[in-house]
């Protein structure tokens, strides 16, 4: 041991015990809001305004971006107007109850885009009425709204921007749901070149919905082992009355990671026919 680390080490070890303890009582208060807002995390009914101008004005509140990059940023809709290519299949994506799960969104973001696509991230939280409807307590999903009304107010949200990209000449739209996004994509009430739903379970279909016919193509994505699902059971939608046109791609990683198979990423590409990509 050299004379300066012996005459030195005692200081740096001192150190870094007071940053320890100095450290230690944050940690505290964030343990404890994290508890407070699960505690707090209690069941409410909202009302949605699913009035014409507000369903209109969800394009305005998206964010769109149109290349990819380690430091992609995303323009406004009239921007995107602008800018966009207009012949590339253009990705609406719908994202889950909480819209706070940054490394999924990017992962989602980052594969698409790497396709060549434009990529639309809706927001249904920024509409100001509404708020996140789960949290992840210990590995579990809390739920606290009710999505009989909180699906049909994002499905006209979704429906608006099917009707504007395809009033202003977008000529490919693909749609894109992860987890409660992709129970919106199960009710859609439109037609679109291709759909996929990425760590959501088969639900039924709603009465007014549009049956899947061979306009509208389905994958699923989902695992058998997802935590997130356990409360609902992951149930594929291939073979079952009513998904004539789904494909299932089942996993069984326990992770609600939209990407937790490494053959998913592939199996898009083939869904979509870009096999070669």
């Amino acid at each position: 041991m050299t004379k300066w680390l012996r005459e030195n080490l005692w200081r740096h070890i001192t150190g870094w015990i007071m940053c320890a303890f100095a450290v230690f009582p944050l940690y505290l208060v964030l343990l404890s809001a994290f508890n407070v807002a699960a505690q707090d995390f209690k069941p409410t009914n909202e009302d949605y305004d699913i009035s014409e101008s507000m369903i209109k004005a969800s394009v305005t509140r998206t964010n769109f971006y149109i290349k990819d990059s380690f430091f992609a940023t995303s323009i406004n809709s009239e921007e995107f107007l602008k800018v966009a290519d207009k012949s590339k299949p253009t990705v609406i994506y719908l994202h889950g109850c909480n819209y706070d799960y940054p490394p999924y969104e990017r992962s989602l973001l980052k594969f698409y885009l790497g396709l060549g696509f434009n990529f639309a991230v809706t927001d249904f939280i920024k509409r100001g009425d509404a708020k996140p409807a789960c949290i992840a307590v210990n590995g579990v999903l809390v739920v606290r709204t009710n999505l009989r009304a909180r699906i049909p107010a994002r499905v006209l949200e979704l429906n608006a921007h099917i009707d504007w990209l395809k009033a202003n000449g977008f000529k490919t739209i693909y749609v894109v749901g992860f987890s409660e996004g992709g129970m919106v994509i199960q009710r859609m009430q439109k037609v679109v070149d291709a759909a996929v739903i990425h760590a959501m379970t088969c639900i039924p279909l709603a009465p007014n919905a549009r049956r899947p016919t061979n306009e509208n193509k389905y994958l699923q994505l989902i695992s058998t082992r997802d935590p997130f699902l356990d409360t609902q059971g992951a149930i594929p939608c291939e073979g079952r009355p009513g998904y004539e046109t789904f494909i299932s791609a089942v996993g069984n990683a326990p992770s609600h990671d939209p990407f937790s198979d490494p053959s998913w990423e592939g199996r898009i590409k083939e869904f979509l026919g870009l096999k070669n990509q």
